[in-house]
């Protein structure tokens, strides 16, 4: 499942994980790599694509590794040290996949990544402590933060009800779930733990 959001502007470097080779090429975008273990991707799509683009970079991996095919794209990401990077996912298929690959956008090495998710019709960032995240109205009205692997510890402001460090998001609670954006942007700093903030366009809150 494609994206409902893309990301703007025109990306210098595109990384299609497995199936999201043929999300890739419907979209209009030129590949540059393609990761995965390839259970899912269209072999025949895979072949034609790396006649029509022959410097195509394939990372194939064992069907028994112990990353996910994300997990394994996040890190050849890493290694490229970029300045920005767009994660696009339809957000559908199974749930433990789609939980799995959310919080992972949590876990510490990638969190400090310039990294924007687009999942479905939603926005997902991830901060660690330390950090500041702006979060611009038009990704979304609607916000959750959620706080993962621990309690988390925020300052945010421009929300309709704002956390400080004072009430601590405790991992997995619904403290910060439908929060709604009330200025052109909000600020998220985390002083501990690590939260992820997601939006979503919607009705505003009674």
């Amino acid at each position: 499942m494609a994206p409902r959001r893309l990301p703007p502007g025109e990306p210098s470097c595109v990384i299609a994980v497995d199936r999201g080779l043929a999300h890739t090429l419907r979209l209009g975008l030129r590949p540059h790599v393609v990761v995965g273990d390839f259970d899912s991707v269209d072999a025949t799509m895979l072949q034609r694509t790396r006649e029509q683009w022959p410097d195509l970079v394939v990372q194939r991996h064992d069907r028994h590794k112990a990353h996910s095919d994300l997990d394994l794209a996040l890190s050849f990401v890493w290694g490229l040290d970029p300045t920005e990077i767009a994660l696009a996912g339809g957000g559908g298929g199974r749930l433990d996949h789609l939980m799995v690959s959310a919080t992972m956008l949590a876990r510490p090495r990638y969190a400090a990544l310039p990294l924007t998710a687009y999942i479905g019709a939603s926005i997902v960032r991830a901060a660690t402590a330390g950090m500041d995240m702006k979060l611009p109205a038009d990704d979304g009205n609607l916000l959750t933060l959620l706080a993962v692997g621990g309690t988390a510890n925020l300052d945010t402001s421009g929300l309709r009800w704002n956390l400080t460090g004072a009430t601590p998001l405790a991992s997995a609670a619904t403290l910060g779930l439908s929060n709604e954006l009330t200025e052109p942007e909000a600020h998220v700093k985390v002083q501990a733990g690590t939260v992820l903030a997601i939006q979503t366009h919607g009705k505003s809150l009674p």
